[in-house]
């Protein structure tokens, strides 16, 4: 006889806070693994990277796996699966970024890419307090903040990559290295962009339950 589970009538938010906190965690430390990687081109920050990513898929998933198997759950249930998915395309996407960077036809200098990395790796310490402040409702105030402070970077983000993109077509004359570069300045701003929308649903759902 095939047995079916019953869904949780009791919410379990020690699971859901562990998840959403690691899945902000594999994210900063993938930034971080980044931010070596094309500092130096090291071979354990590139394989680091892609541990990132997998681990990262695998609590996206548990998070689903979770929110389906739970009655009721600590925060509305779109706004977790949101906040899960976007968390984890941020190492999906470095991932695909540092892949693309092994591309023949890229000039070997990648100073140009540590503006926005840089960033990045801000971000990924903002949202990391920010993930931890939220899900244990310690202190409301202390999260908006974090979410003004992501809408700020991401803002430079912009400016940025205007700066990057207006120096390579007035520099640049390899039409390879060119397309490559903006292909690449292109991905890295989805990744600040990331943020910034993560960084929106958590206000959505700190200002739902406060």
């Amino acid at each position: 006889m095939t047995m079916f589970r019953l869904p949780r009538l009791l919410p379990r938010e020690d699971k859901f806070c562990v998840l959403l906190e690691q899945l902000a965690t594999e994210a900063s430390s993938c930034a971080r693994h980044f931010r070596v990687f094309v500092d130096r081109r090291d071979a354990a920050a590139a394989n680091a990277i892609s541990t990132c990513r997998a681990k990262s898929k695998a609590l996206a998933a548990e998070v689903t796996k979770e929110l389906c198997l739970t009655f009721v759950t600590p925060f509305d249930r779109e706004d977790m699966q949101d906040i899960a998915a976007t968390l984890y395309k941020i190492p999906k996407t470095i991932e695909k970024v540092k892949d693309r960077m092994a591309l023949p036809g890229l000039a070997p200098d990648s100073r140009d890419f540590l503006r926005q990395i840089d960033l990045i790796v801000r971000e990924a310490e903002a949202m990391e307090s920010m993930v931890r402040d939220l899900v244990t409702r310690r202190n409301g105030q202390q999260v908006q903040s974090r979410v003004a402070e992501l809408y700020d970077l991401e803002h430079q983000g912009d400016v940025v990559l205007g700066d990057l993109l207006a120096s390579l077509f007035q520099n640049n004359t390899d039409t390879r290295d060119l397309i490559l570069r903006k292909d690449i300045y292109d991905m890295l701003e989805k990744i600040i962009d990331r943020y910034r929308d993560a960084a929106g649903i958590a206000l959505q759902m700190v200002l739902k339950h406060t």
